[in-house]
């Protein structure tokens, strides 16, 4: 080889090298560019529960790119641990009352046993179907979900981190399995930054037990620890006698437990209308719960419970096999955090202050929706609408202004005792302007024909000419279907066609009776 041919294979040779390095260096930094992309989004949502999921799939509907962070299983706390497995042990109890009732339709069922293991099967696919659909509409709207820890860095970028500590990672399912381990659920090893032009926080909320608890109490537990018990209690004994209190009384009771129920407050249920509330105190009586009012918890320790009886003065000491406290919950978010970064929060009741037209916070590009913030009861309904409300306004689909209505007062609600209860709107006080009616079902033809006459519609209304609806709570085996009613106007109701027979026949018979036109029942006002 010449020397001119060496000198030429070496500069081609340091040519190739300088083009490869390029090659690599353009590699890289396309990759990094890919990478970086990769985790930038239109929305990025915080939860997965009815808040986080309702918003991202809406706004990935209306064209934007987003990612869920979730801490725990998708669907949060709603689908996983509360709402959904509560009420399908509660369609269980539903059933065993049925049998206890059967007589009443000439069949004499003489025993039946209690099969737990089966009702708890029946719960983990309940919860499983619920948690796989939301799945499946995520990945339909390719959604990016990121299992770990959301930490707001600024008003654009959050930095997720891996979770340290699951939340229930001592519960397992009817046959022995940990909820976690499930190939859906893979947590991040490592943290992730990622940016989105808004943020939707819709972390929800989490049980919190109060001071009188004792510390590392194994005999004293969350509701979702009780759901998941392995086994039905002998004897609960159950402190708060709100929603919850009242839905595990009435479950467990069905369940042939042993029932105290305690009640720091004159009655139960005590934001709804007293005679609603009574007549869940006396149903509940009725199956065998001991109910205690006005009662203040001292101490909880090891199945023992020691009240300060305050119209008496005295203190009583309770046992029973476990003790579930359904008073306490606390935020999921730092608020603190939330603070530093110019964040409104409600000081008293540590929530955030959004604009209930948009749910956004005091900054532009940040929302909230849910149990986090302040002006929502933390019903699902409401959950629902608020994501509807903060995807809308980023997507800028409409003008939420233009409709918008207090979701508190036309949002319906149940409290899944058995019977149900319902409610919808805000109970006035009493005026001159306020007329309350009562309709009773014992002229309904369906309640007649399946022996349910049992319960009662309660309404308050305007005075003036054209009435209209203010409040309506009720008490049936049929409420959840019934109250989604009365948020038409009252006029429309009674021209409507309505099966037959059926309960929902109910509310054109109550709306005809408040306008002077029922044909089939009659009462008198209230006030």
């Amino acid at each position: 080889m010449s020397t001119t041919d060496l000198i030429d294979t070496v500069e081609l040779s340091e040519n190739v090298s300088i083009d490869n390095e390029q090659d690599q260096s353009m590699d890289h930094n396309e990759e990094e560019q890919t990478q970086q992309e990769q985790h930038q989004f239109d929305v990025i949502v915080i939860g997965s529960g009815p808040g986080g999921y309702t918003s991202a799939i809406r706004c990935a509907q209306l064209g934007k790119s987003v990612a869920i962070i979730e801490r725990d299983l998708l669907g949060g706390h709603a689908v996983n641990w509360g709402c959904i497995p509560l009420n399908a042990m509660i369609a269980s109890a539903r059933f065993i009352r049925l049998i206890h009732e059967s007589v009443r339709y000439g069949i004499n069922i003489s025993s039946h046993r209690i099969d737990y293991l089966r009702i708890a099967r029946h719960r983990d696919e309940v919860v499983k179907k619920a948690r796989s659909q939301i799945k499946k509409f995520l990945e339909k709207y390719h959604i990016q979900v990121y299992t770990g820890v959301a930490n707001i860095i600024d008003k654009n970028h959050i930095i997720i981190k891996p979770i340290q500590k699951y939340t229930y990672i001592n519960v397992y399912d009817a046959d022995g399995r940990n909820p976690y381990e499930t190939d859906d659920y893979i947590p991040i090893r490592a943290d992730i930054e990622i940016s989105g032009k808004n943020i939707i926080i819709a972390s929800g909320i989490e049980y919190n037990f109060p001071n009188f608890v004792e510390t590392n109490d194994t005999k004293t537990i969350d509701p979702t620890q009780l759901l998941w018990h392995k086994n039905i209690p002998d004897s609960l004994i159950i402190i708060g006698g709100g929603v919850l209190g009242c839905e595990f009384a009435s479950l467990y009771r069905h369940l042939r437990s042993n029932i105290i129920l305690i009640e720091k407050n004159s009655r139960l249920l005590k934001f709804m209308d007293e005679q609603v509330s009574f007549a869940v105190e006396t149903h509940l009586k009725d199956i065998g719960v001991e109910i205690i009012l006005n009662a203040y918890v001292e101490r909880v320790s090891k199945g023992e419970v020691i009240i300060q009886l305050q119209q008496t003065n005295t203190k009583r000491t309770l046992l029973s096999s476990l003790v579930v406290i359904c008073t306490g919950r606390k935020s999921t978010f730092d608020y603190e955090n939330l603070q530093n970064l110019g964040i409104n929060i409600d000081q008293e009741h540590s929530t955030i202050i959004i604009n209930e037209n948009t749910c956004q916070t005091s900054i532009p590009t940040i929302y909230a929706c849910g149990g986090v913030v302040s002006s929502c009861w933390s019903w699902i309904p409401c959950v629902i609408h608020q994501g509807y409300l903060a995807a809308n306004r980023i997507s800028e689909y409409e003008d939420n202004s233009k409709s918008y209505i207090p979701i508190n007062l036309v949002t319906p609600f149940v409290i899944n005792v058995i019977p149900a209860v319902a409610s919808v709107g805000e109970v006035p006080k009493l005026t001159d302007d306020v007329l309350i009616y009562t309709f009773k079902f014992q002229s309904n033809q369906r309640a007649i024909i399946d022996n349910q006459t049992w319960g009662f519609i309660k309404m308050w209304t305007t005075r003036e000419e054209p009435k209209k609806f203010l409040a309506v709570q009720l008490v049936h085996e049929a409420a959840a279907e019934i109250i989604e009613y009365y948020n038409i106007p009252l006029r429309e109701i009674c021209l409507l066609p309505f099966a037959h027979p059926t309960y929902t026949e109910s509310v054109k018979e109550a709306c005809e009776y408040v306008l002077g036109q029922s044909m089939n029942y009659e009462g008198t006002y209230l006030n």
